[in-house]
């Protein structure tokens, strides 16, 4: 979990539901509404995941990154993704700790050692991620940065951002919607397996 430091001062906060929609750019993924009235479904880089209400469509977060934001005032919770190809990674060939390092210091601006690690279950693999803080202009965001490793031999870095002023229990709420709702596109995968075979 959170440091208590961190997590008495977001229980300070006042509770902010439900968190409006964002969207103002065209999206680079699909989203549509589910029949779970209190969950939207978002599909991108051949993962599907669920979010709660309140999060924009899936679009550009910038440094090559996509994903959703939720946000109250100027407070935002992000979930952001960027697709490491296989042969791409094969052709860096670093082991996870290194390639995390290169990863969020690319695509998160973060070039920290991890403050701590923690652990969630994606796509049934329970996988440890570096907990970070990241310095804003109205304050921090922790953010927990994973590899999600697809069955095409393919990754993910996902990276939950949080900014440290939203109630605790909002967030874990979302980041654990994300983490257990999270799975792999079959049609996504439909497509890569024609690729392969030509």
């Amino acid at each position: 979990m959170l440091p208590t430091a961190i997590a008495g001062l977001i229980a300070l906060t006042p509770t902010l539901l439900p968190l409006p929609s964002v969207a103002k750019e065209a999206p680079t993924a699909n989203t549509q509404a589910k029949a779970q009235p209190k969950r939207l479904t978002h599909f991108a880089h051949g993962l599907i995941f669920e979010t709660p209400r309140g999060f924009s469509e899936v679009k550009s977060l910038g440094n090559d990154t996509i994903g959703v934001v939720a946000q109250k005032g100027n407070r935002k919770l992000k979930i952001r993704m960027a697709a490491l190809a296989a042969d791409w990674l094969e052709l860096l060939d670093m082991e996870d700790e290194e390639l995390l390092g290169y990863l969020k210091t690319t695509y998160l601006g973060i070039n920290a050692p991890a403050r701590e690690y923690h652990q969630r279950r994606f796509l049934g693999q329970t996988l440890s991620g570096e907990l970070q803080y990241k310095r804003t202009s109205r304050g921090y965001n922790i953010v927990e940065i994973y590899l999600v490793p697809l069955s095409d031999g393919s990754k993910v870095m996902l990276a939950l951002e949080a900014d440290t002023y939203l109630p605790l229990p909002q967030v874990e709420h979302a980041f654990r919607t994300v983490s257990r709702t999270m799975r792999e596109d079959p049609e996504f995968l439909k497509k890569l397996k024609k690729k392969k075979r030509r």
